[in-house]
């Protein structure tokens, strides 16, 4: 029996645990100390210098530190469109504006954002959204919070449903 728990563990629930840890919103309480826009090659990421051939496109950059350890955080701040994950994030530039201006002000920002950093791949976590932090302000992930209701309802009502044997 415990071998059976310990490999639903490893196979299901370690998987989907980190593919929701990286899909699923967060946020973070920053100060903003510069904003970067770099032209980057559209299929590998990369910068690009100026006999470059290819399609590329804008990608715009936000650093931050941690306001208590100085810990320094780097944010890409870019439209997800129509893609995964369903952000349907359009407003990258109006973003970029409201963390240029905080930036100029040394002002705390309270920045939400998924995806993971990963310094051996230069992966940035994507900021969504950037706004001026209030110290009346209480951060609630609401989405958080309905996805994870939403889920362990369905859970419940399909392990009901199993061991009644109505499946």
């Amino acid at each position: 029996m415990l071998r059976a728990v310990l490999a639903f563990l490893i196979v299901l629930v370690l998987p989907i645990g980190g593919f929701l840890h990286y899909v699923l919103p967060r946020h973070d309480l920053v100060r903003i100390v510069n904003t970067e826009v770099r032209r980057v090659d559209v299929s590998s990421g990369k910068p690009i210098d100026s006999d470059h051939t290819g399609a590329s496109k804008d990608v715009y950059f936000i650093y931050a530190e941690d306001p208590d350890t100085k810990k320094p955080h780097v944010y890409r701040n870019e439209d997800t469109g129509w893609g995964f994950p369903f952000y349907l994030k359009f407003n990258s530039a109006d973003v970029q504006a409201v963390a240029s201006a905080i930036s100029g002000e040394k002002g705390i920002a309270l920045i939400t954002k998924y995806g993971w950093r990963v310094q051996l791949f230069s992966m940035f976590p994507n900021a969504v959204a950037v706004r001026r932090w209030d110290p009346a302000d209480t951060v609630i992930p609401w989405f958080n919070i309905v996805f994870f209701t939403v889920v362990g309802a369905l859970a419940l009502y399909v392990f009901v449903r199993v061991r009644r044997g109505r499946v």
